[in-house]
């Protein structure tokens, strides 16, 4: 064993110690110890240092410790990692981290294996961030010392630190080219883990595994092609990944076919339109390049009729080399590619797009697609001619857009101003119907309480008849308190309860007749809005049933009129007080009878009675205040619903409108943006042409044949 190793596993004490050595150790250094002991220039520090190693052997630590903190030679840093060791180990971390900082050495072993202890004080303490610090560094300071990057990627893996996890493994497997850290890295990535790494980070990784480990390159790119599909980190794969194609030199079997498709379907992609042309046309040049330099004679027709159609519309962008090579190689290509589903997509998207931005297609493409009299392949060639047409024709209607645009501005925004205007108008229609509904009730109940106010005094002043000469004195202001009350009720219930019940009626009727005035104003302003905008968009229906709620209310509520008794001759007065008495003092004196029935008469005959009177209308009246409180509250719910159509219109309309304006902002501050997407249909469309002439040539090749 290794000096060295034989420090780290504190096995440096087997140096004293003779293979078939029977003695224990202790006893063998003690010997040693007591002979060196007698020696002038006596070296003790290796005795002591190896009676260290087997103390902390037999978990004597204390012992260890003592022995090792006297250790003054050569072996001095080894003992203080010792003592710090042995105090990990009695679980007194502060001071083990502590001795490990103060060690000074030049031994990169010594160092990397105090790095690591130190490692583990920080995993014992739980503090997994400097535990990261101290496990990069030592990966960092000797990445080939044992199991140190095994170590760092089982720490992070068990942290879900995948940040860490993944530059640890693509740079192992940049420095190491092992398979193991090569798969290692493709499980990140198949997990997911790579998402947030800008793919620029791979680019060296890659470079070094599409000169030397080709089937690993397409296998990782193929990966992280299907994890970076945000619009940014898929152009910047992209970018990467040309860049090492192109600079590196390798073979490209038969087999390999991977690369190829995943540039066809970027290509693809690119062209979609969900990129702007000034990125497609940056990037794709170099695509075309690379795409072109892995592709194989099993998938030169698609690259190579990319660069043409790209060529064809993009002229020198493509170095003429590229062009020819793309030439040359369509011209050795048979195939039988049917390319109709591929037609009708493109077709298909065109008018999707059109649709979108209000335009109109070409007539009658549809026939062709249906047209079953013809093969696929003649239905292809009719398409891509009436593609290509309708094409031409959407250019044309550039300008067309953007005055169509402004048109249906200015047209939704006088919708919208009139919208608005009419929910002003409900808004005060709904306050003024309220008022003229509360009005006319008001006026009813002025009535009922000016007939009341009347008729109360007068009904008990009348009572007064029942009082004759040979009435009970002593209880006549009973009697007579009965009579007026008797004669009040039988007036309201007889005379004043079907007045007011005919009365409500009437004001039923007043209000259902204004309130339908609401519903044909809501009409009209509804019919008006559907006629402008051409659909049966707005009914803007009021809530007629406030008017059965009003009616059974009324029912109710005059089907149980109550009111109690009025103590109207009982209220105590200083007269009633003297009336009262003198009826008892002298109603058993006959001859004063005539006098006293004459004296009361006088007396209830000469009151007002207005107290009387305004307390009984109030308890009338507030048996029907829940009808009068609520008038406001339903006339807001009739017009409730008409009113939240008309806002919820309002809102999708000013929404409309400012999505309006936002584009013919857009289209006004570019106005190539319009002709780029149709450009890049223009590409798509012109593969297909490239596809369909080579078909169609070497059809022609077959049958001269």
């Amino acid at each position: 064993m290794a000096f060295e190793e034989k420090l780290i596993q504190k096995t440096y004490y087997t140096e004293f110690v003779l293979e078939n050595e029977k003695r224990h150790p202790i006893r063998v250094l003690g010997d040693l110890f007591f002979a060196e002991q007698k020696k002038d220039l006596a070296d003790l520090s290796t005795i002591r240092f190896a009676q260290g190693e087997v103390y902390y052997e037999s978990q004597d630590y204390e012992a260890a410790i003592f022995k090792w903190e006297n250790v003054h030679n050569e072996l001095e840093p080894w003992a203080r990692k010792n003592m710090a060791d042995a105090y990990f180990e009695l679980d007194l971390y502060d001071t083990a981290e502590n001795i490990y900082q103060t060690i000074t050495t030049d031994s990169l072993t010594l160092n990397m294996e105090i790095t690591l202890q130190m490692f583990g004080v920080y995993l014992a303490q739980r503090n997994y961030s400097k535990a990261s610090e101290t496990i990069l560094h030592a990966v960092h300071m000797d990445p080939d010392y044992p199991n140190v990057t095994n170590i760092a990627r089982a720490f992070f893996e068990n942290q879900e630190d995948w940040n860490h996890a993944i530059e640890l493994a693509t740079n192992e497997a940049i420095r190491t080219k092992s398979v193991n850290w090569f798969n290692t890295l493709h499980y990140y990535i198949v997990e997911g883990y790579v998402e947030y790494h800008d793919p620029f980070f791979f680019a060296p990784l890659l470079t070094i595994l599409a000169r030397d480990h080709y089937s690993q390159f397409e296998r990782i790119v193929s990966e992280l092609s299907s994890t970076y599909q945000n619009e940014n980190s898929f152009l910047s794969l992209l970018h990467v990944l040309n860049q090492v194609i192109l600079e590196v030199e390798f073979d490209v079997k038969e087999e390999y076919s991977t690369l190829s498709t995943l540039y066809r379907s970027a290509f693809s992609e690119l062209l979609d339109g969900k990129y702007d042309l000034l990125e497609v046309e940056k990037i794709v040049p170099m695509l075309l390049a690379a795409w072109q330099k892995v592709s194989n004679s099993n998938n030169a027709l698609f690259v190579s009729t990319a660069i043409l159609s790209w060529n064809d519309n993009f002229p020198e962008t493509v170095s003429g080399q590229i062009v020819e090579q793309a030439e040359f190689n369509l011209s050795k290509v048979h195939h039988n590619e049917d390319i109709f589903q591929e037609c009708i997509e493109i077709f298909q998207s065109i008018s999707n797009w059109a649709h979108t931005n209000q335009l109109e297609m070409e007539q009658g493409i549809d026939w062709i697609i249906h047209d079953e009299s013809m093969d696929r392949d003649e239905r292809a060639t009719t398409l891509l001619a009436a593609i290509r047409k309708s094409i031409s024709n959407l250019l044309k209607q550039q300008e067309q857009t953007t005055l169509l645009l402004s048109e249906s501005i200015q047209f939704d925004s006088d919708i919208l101003a009139r919208m608005q205007g009419s929910i002003h108008q409900l808004q005060d229609l709904e306050e003024e119907k309220t008022h003229v509904i509360k009005e006319a009730y008001n006026k009813i109940k002025e009535e009922i309480n000016a007939d009341l106010q009347k008729m109360i005094p007068k009904l008990i002043r009348e009572s007064s008849e029942i009082i004759k000469e040979d009435s009970d004195f002593k209880n006549i202001h009973l009697d007579l308190n009965n009579e007026m009350n008797k004669r009040i009720h039988q007036y309201i219930n007889n005379t004043i309860i079907p007045i007011f019940i005919r009365s409500l009626e009437d004001w039923i009727s007043f209000s259902q007749e204004e309130l339908s005035k609401c519903q044909d104003q809501l009409t009209e302003w509804g019919n008006g809005f559907n006629s402008m905008l051409g659909e049966e968009k707005l009914i803007l229906q009021c809530d007629f049933q406030i008017i059965e709620d009003w009616l059974r209310d009324i029912d109710r509520m005059t089907s149980s009129v109550h009111i109690d008794n009025e103590n109207i001759l009982l209220r105590r007065t200083p007269s009633q007080v003297l009336l009262k008495g003198a009826g008892k003092i002298l109603g058993a004196i006959p001859k004063n009878n005539a006098i006293l029935a004459n004296t009361y008469k006088s007396y209830i005959q000469n009151d007002t009675y207005q107290e009387t009177a305004n307390s009984i209308t109030s308890k009338f009246f507030r048996q029907f205040e829940l009808i009068e409180k609520s008038i406001g509250r339903d006339v807001h719910i009739f017009l409730r619903e008409p009113l939240n159509i008309l806002k919820n219109t309002v809102d999708k309309m000013n929404e409309k409108v400012v999505n309006e304006k936002s584009e013919l902002a857009r289209i006004k501050s570019n106005p190539e943006l319009f002709r780029n997407r149709l450009t890049l249909y223009k590409v798509r469309l012109r593969q297909c042409e490239w596809i369909n002439y080579s078909k169609r040539i070497d059809r022609e090749s077959a049958d001269k044949f």
